[in-house]
């Protein structure tokens, strides 16, 4: 594997400001290696190669009269989540209703890497309408994890951490309501940040268009969070900074946020740690997971932190709460999007029959959602249930304090085999919860167990205490290694 893809995106910046290499060459050094692994991925679904090497290309000629006032991320390469607006290129959210959508605009959240340099290398693969931990759909098929093909790479952001994980792109665009950038982080190795609820702006998001947002205010505002997926930890928290803050269109995103500095400073920090939290409907976390939380319990202790153990039990309603919270702000039923209003369980149960037979327009997993949601005659008060998610968040930071910190699996598992979590469809809500709390989350890779796969921990704090969560992953990093290209495709 080329050096230069072991690099962070700000090394990579400062190697073209310092003319050590030029964007063209970068470029080209990331193509090659998408084209290498991708065949086996399915990672990028869409490629904007012939822009990207014309940007490329007047990018190394602005750079060879004047490189002293470069913006931060000139000549570095980035993939799209294929759910975001990117002018030119597909936005179909994996859906068949939706696969000549072209846009002709930029999500605000991909304008913005533009606006700092960036190149964009293409769009990657989603679950259909992006409702699912695994990453196929109709239009594009199935996305493989980079550690091996057999697994999934996570979802909906799991091409990003496919490409991620495969030393493919130094950085991506993710979106998360349901752990959705976390847990293809987890999967796949990497790092994974899901921002604070209103730092960064939903703008182009699928499905939505410019105007939808002004109805989109107060408690009809989406849980889901934009946010960044990299390579390297030192990314976070620069590239954080270049897309938050509000745009024209989205009035729920904060007008001038503002982070904390970064720390390295753990003595006399609290920490809670949560090895083997119990989440009703999910499955119990594996040892092998939860001992990743516990040795860095132990590390933090050392370094005199002062550490608690948060009870098992705390977030054992979290999954009825996570359902309350989001269908809350559902303006249109799951069914009515899949299926463009033409849903009832006579047509589902048609579906169902045509994806058995292989020639179905929908996945399983969306239908059987649908099937759900249509049957679904135990609904609690959501009053009572936003009431009861309000006091669980308030617990939680009472325990936190301000600037303390809490440390549990993002999932219960590695990466499962494909059409696994079809028997476990809850086990999302690991990481899916802290969206409907709006706290700030990240997830960093710790290590590999004994099969090669991605070991994982998730890092929970107070709302706006983004650049704890973030240093605390920066940490990890230098402590445990970070992210490690997978055994199948180095060539070391």
């Amino acid at each position: 594997m080329n050096d230069l893809l072991k690099l962070s995106a700000f090394e990579i910046a400062a190697k073209i400001a310092k003319k050590e290499i030029s964007p063209s060459e970068v470029l080209e050094i990331h193509i090659a290696r998408i084209e290498e692994v991708n065949p086996s991925l399915n990672a990028l679904v869409e490629d904007d190669f012939v822009r990207a090497r014309n940007l490329a290309r007047e990018q190394t000629e602005i750079l060879a009269k004047d490189n002293s006032s470069l913006p931060p991320l000139f000549g570095v390469p980035f993939t799209v989540k294929e759910m975001f607006a990117y002018e030119g290129m597909k936005r179909t959210g994996g859906s068949i209703h939706h696969k000549n959508d072209v846009m002709s605009w930029d999500a605000t959240v991909v304008a913005r890497m533009k606006r700092a340099g960036a190149i964009p290398l293409g769009t990657t693969n989603v679950p259909e309408l992006g409702f699912w931990f695994e990453t196929f759909n109709p239009i594009y098929g199935r996305t493989a994890n980079p550690y091996n093909l057999t697994r999934t790479c996570g979802g909906s952001s799991g091409g990003e951490g496919a490409l991620l994980g495969a030393g493919a792109t130094p950085l991506g665009l993710g979106s998360d309501i349901g752990g959705s950038i976390r847990m293809p982080a987890a999967f796949c190795g990497v790092f994974g940040h899901k921002p604070s609820r209103g730092l960064l702006p939903l703008t182009g998001h699928f499905p939505y268009e410019r105007e939808d947002f002004e109805k989109m205010t107060g408690g009809k505002y989406p849980y889901t969070s934009s946010g960044p997926m990299t390579r390297k930890a030192s990314d976070l928290y620069e590239v954080t900074k270049i897309l938050m803050g509000a745009d024209e269109y989205d009035r729920e995103t904060m007008k001038n946020p503002r982070l904390g500095e970064p720390t390295q400073k753990w003595a006399g920090r609290k920490i809670l740690i949560c090895p083997t939290p119990i989440f009703h409907r999910a499955r119990l976390v594996e040892d092998e997971m939860a001992q990743v939380v516990r040795n860095c319990g132990k590390l933090f202790e050392e370094l005199g932190a002062e550490v608690e153990e948060l009870d098992s039990r705390f977030f054992v309603r979290a999954t009825e709460l996570w359902f309350a919270a989001v269908g809350s702000t559902r303006m249109v039923q799951f069914h009515e999007k899949l299926m463009k209003g033409e849903a009832s369980p006579t047509k589902i149960a048609q579906e169902i029959f045509k994806v058995a037979l292989g020639r179905g327009d929908y996945t399983l997993p969306s239908l059987l959602v649908s099937l759900g949601e249509l049957f679904d005659s135990g609904k609690k008060d959501p009053f009572e249930e936003m009431a009861a998610l309000q006091k669980m968040k308030h617990e939680l930071d009472e325990k936190l304090g301000p600037e303390g910190l809490l440390l549990l699996p993002p999932h219960p598992r590695v990466a499962p085999k494909h059409r696994a979590p079809l028997w476990s469809p809850f086990d999302f809500i690991y990481a899916g919860f802290f969206t409907v709390t709006g706290h700030p989350a990240t997830v960093a890779p710790m290590g590999l167990n004994s099969e090669g796969l991605p070991l994982s921990i998730q890092i929970v704090s107070r709302h706006m205490n983004d650049h704890l969560t973030i240093s605390c992953a920066e940490f990890l990093e230098t402590t445990f290694g970070g992210w490690q290209a997978p055994a199948s495709l180095r060539d070391d």
